[in-house]
C-alpha cells in the first residue's frame, strides 16, 4: 500500500474530525479495520495527529522554547531522533511540510535552495493547490553531479504540488569570475528569475556545514575538497544558499561568494519567512551559525542536533 501523506490525512481526518468510526472508513477506503487502527498509529508516530492536554501548542518541547528564545525565531520545532539517520530525516521532513502547508495562501512568492532535506519536504508535502503563486529557485545548480537533487528540479516539483508557476536560475551555482557571474545575471532568462528573488514571502532552504568533510558543496560536486579546505581555513563554517558564512553567521566577504550565481544575502534577508531545515550532530556548528546570525526565522531541527547546539 501506497502510504503518502494525502492517504494518511485523510483517514486521520475522517477519525479525529468526522468521528467516523473505523468499521466505516475500512469500508470507504477498502481496506481491512486493523489496517485503519495501523494507519491512525503511524499518523501519531509520525506527528500527522498530536494529542495535546491542556491546550498546548505542537513542538512545545524544552529545547523548542530554549531555541525560540535563545536565538529570537518565529519557531523551533525539535523532532525526536528515530532509529537511524534516515528515519529521523524522514520525521523531520513530515512536520516541515505540515508547517509549511498551513502557510500557504493565494499570491504566495516562494524561494528555494536544495538539498535532500527539501526533497524529502516536498516529496511529502500533500497535494495544496494555490491561485497565483510563484516557486522560484534561490541559486544556480548546473554543473554539479546527481548526488543532490538539483534547485530546478525542486522549484518543479514543488511548483507541481502547488499548482503554481516555477522559475529555473538556469546558471552554474559558483562561476570563475565575478565578472562572468555579472554577465550571466544580464542575461534575460536568468536575470528574470533573479529579480524575483527580490520579493519573496517564504523562502525554504536547507544548513550545510562547510567542514570538507561534510560539505553538501563538495558531495554535490560543486568544489573540489582543495577548494573546501581554502575556504574552511578562512574561518568559514555554514553554506547557506551558496554563501558562506562565519561562526557567527556573518556573510563572510571572500572571493568565493562574490562568485556565487543566487539571491543576494541581503535580499534572503529581506524575506518574512525564512525555513530552515536540518538533520544531524555534523552539521550543529553550521546551524548554530545560521542561528546566531538570525539568517533563518523558522527551523525544524532533531533533537540531538539541538542539544547539542543548546550544550555548546
Amino acid at each position: 500500500m501506497n502510504k503518502t501523506l494525502d492517504f494518511l490525512l485523510s483517514i486521520a481526518k475522517s477519525y479525529y474530525i468526522d468521528e467516523m468510526p473505523k468499521s466505516e472508513i475500512a469500508k470507504a477506503y477498502k481496506i481491512s479495520r486493523p489496517t485503519v487502527a495501523s494507519i491512525l498509529k503511524e499518523c501519531k508516530e509520525k506527528g500527522i495527529v498530536e494529542i495535546r492536554l491542556n491546550g498546548s501548542s505542537p513542538f512545545s518541547s524544552p529545547l523548542s522554547r530554549q531555541l525560540v528564545e535563545r536565538y529570537g525565531l518565529k519557531s523551533a520545532s525539535v523532532i525526536p531522533n528515530e532509529k537511524n539517520d534516515a528515519l529521523t530525516l524522514t520525521k523531520t521532513c513530515y512536520h516541515a511540510a505540515l508547517f509549511f502547508a498551513s502557510l500557504l495562501r493565494d499570491h504566495l512568492h516562494i524561494g528555494l535552495s536544495w538539498g535532500n532535506s527539501l526533497y524529502h519536504m516536498i516529496r511529502e508535502l500533500a497535494q495544496s493547490p494555490i491561485n497565483d503563486g510563484e516557486v522560484i529557485q534561490l541559486m544556480g545548480g548546473l554543473g554539479g553531479s546527481a548526488v543532490f537533487p538539483d534547485g530546478s528540479e525542486l522549484a518543479r516539483l514543488l511548483a507541481s504540488k502547488l499548482r503554481s508557476r516555477y522559475f529555473s536560475l538556469l546558471a552554474p551555482l559558483i562561476v570563475q569570475s565575478e565578472d562572468l557571474r555579472k554577465s550571466l545575471l544580464s542575461e534575460k532568462r536568468i536575470r528574470e528569475t533573479y529579480e524575483r528573488t527580490k520579493h519573496l514571502d517564504i523562502a525554504l532552504v536547507g544548513i550545510s556545514s562547510d567542514d570538507p568533510r561534510e560539505s553538501g558543496l563538495v558531495r554535490a560536486g560543486f568544489v573540489s575538497p582543495e577548494e573546501a579546505f581554502e575556504i574552511y581555513n578562512t574561518g568559514s563554517c555554514c553554506d547557506l544558499c551558496g554563501y558562506h558564512y562565519d561562526e557567527h553567521g556573518r556573510y563572510m566577504n571572500i572571493p568565493a561568494n562574490r562568485r556565487i550565481v543566487g539571491i543576494d544575502p541581503g535580499d534572503f534577508l529581506a524575506v518574512p519567512q525564512r525555513v530552515g531545515i536540518a538533520c544531524g550532530k555534523p552539521k550543529a556548528r553550521a546551524i548554530r551559525a545560521a542561528l546566531r546570525g538570525k539568517l533563518i526565522t523558522d527551523i525544524f531541527i532533531d533533537e540531538a542536533a539541538a542539544a547539542l547546539i543548546l550544550n555548546s
